[in-house]
């Protein structure tokens, strides 16, 4: 983990380092909550912004060098991008190749139907971790301890509220992800 914890530390700013941390700790305590391996969690939450700094222009470049560019949202949004991008450079930096932390890392901004556990965690954490200041957050922590599917749903409520209230573009792939849970439920 320390050797995770250097890597990171070289690549992010102060106060993205600070969410990195905070994200790393609410991902461990939620796992502990709900069974979902513990280890796993705090290296998903640690390396979720791997690629989040990167500036937009080289962030989009370095994802189609990659293949990782899925629609045209990403190409007028590119830092939608860090999240499949830092999966695919966790592997190529650290050798992660755990499936289920590059999926957590990968999904921990979009989101996608048939999530695994530790990447609808990773999600929601990186949401209501500690430092994150929004009107119903302390609901969301709540809600997160109790109850991580249901979670889950208001995390995409809360996230696809603020982007039509800002009138941002909504990626479709959180719709997708949306609807899914939705029927689920």
């Amino acid at each position: 983990m320390e050797e995770y914890e250097k890597a990171i530390r070289e690549r992010l700013s102060k106060d993205r380092m600070r969410h990195v941390l905070a994200v790393r700790d609410c991902a461990a305590e939620l796992a502990a909550l709900h069974g979902v391996e513990q280890r796993d969690a705090a290296v998903a939450g640690l390396l979720h912004d791997y690629a989040r700094d990167i500036p937009a222009d080289q962030m989009l470049s370095m994802a189609r060098a990659r293949g990782l560019v899925s629609c045209s949202v990403e190409e007028k949004v590119p830092l939608l991008l860090h999240g499949p991008l830092g999966a695919q450079l966790i592997k190529e930096d650290l050798g992660i190749d755990n499936p289920q932390v590059m999926e957590a890392v990968a999904l921990h901004t979009l989101g996608r139907p048939a999530m695994g556990r530790l990447a609808q965690l990773i999600y929601i954490a990186d949401l209501i971790a500690p430092g994150r200041d929004f009107p119903s957050v302390e609901r969301l922590r709540k809600i997160a301890r109790d109850d991580l599917d249901r979670a889950l749903l208001e995390c995409f409520a809360s996230t696809i509220g603020y982007c039509l209230q800002k009138f941002k573009l909504i990626h479709p792939q959180t719709i997708d992800a949306w609807n899914y849970y939705v029927v689920r439920k």
